[in-house]
């Protein structure tokens, strides 16, 4: 198989960033033996550094794991509109302009992914996209935070308070520093949207989504 180089430019280097950055590499040969495509990574842009043009140059794949919605939303939005393909992980984005990137998307002929906003590891969106798209969905339900999984696991095993709990997830590192998003319902609420969104094939924004947080449990 004749292979060559795909450059990747990573918008992001938090922890999932950073952690991607250093993964890359280390599985550049895999990739390429499987595709015939050997990724390689052409450069980083943070809020604080970098030039998203210079990027964007350079790449014929962009990666989003900046999170938040803005300057995400703009970027995805240039990266596709430039004919490069996006790969994203931030949920929060394609719970509220789903519906927008994806038009853009198909209008342009390139790809949107983003297996990794739901469910991490585990290939809910593909099988979803996919292995069920001639079939009828009627109902999608589960845990799909972990941190608030092990929150409450914790205080029903141990008898822990909630404030007790979290302060053992996050030493653990299953809860983030700030996980405001997490306790109050709000990532769960932007996965049930992109998935309700996948499953019934029907636009759904997160503030059509009812939660309700564990925080004053």
């Amino acid at each position: 198989m004749t292979s060559r180089e795909f450059r990747v430019g990573l918008l992001g280097h938090g922890t999932v960033g950073s952690a991607f950055a250093k993964l890359l590499p280390e599985q550049a040969e895999r990739v390429e033996r499987i595709t015939g495509l050997r990724p390689s990574l052409t450069g980083i842009l943070t809020r604080g550094e970098g030039s998203f043009d210079e990027l964007l140059e350079s790449s014929e794949l962009i990666v989003e794991l900046l999170g938040g919605i803005e300057p995400a939303h703009e970027y995805v939005l240039r990266a596709m509109r430039s004919g490069r393909h996006v790969v994203t992980a931030n949920k929060q984005l394609l719970s509220r302009h789903g519906e927008e990137l994806w038009e853009v998307a198909r209008s342009e002929g390139v790809q949107l992914r983003f297996e990794g906003a739901v469910a991490g590891v585990v290939p809910v969106i593909r099988v979803l996209q996919e292995s069920l798209a001639g079939a009828r969905v009627d109902r999608v339900h589960g845990i799909v935070n972990g941190t608030t999984n092990f929150i409450l696991t914790e205080m029903a095993r141990t008898g822990e308070t909630f404030g007790q709990a979290l302060q053992e997830a996050q030493r653990l590192g299953y809860a983030e520093a700030d996980p405001t998003d997490d306790v109050n319902g709000s990532d769960a609420a932007a996965k049930m949207a992109i998935l309700a969104r996948l499953a019934f094939d029907t636009p759904v924004h997160i503030d059509q989504v009812i939660y309700e947080g564990i925080e004053h449990i």
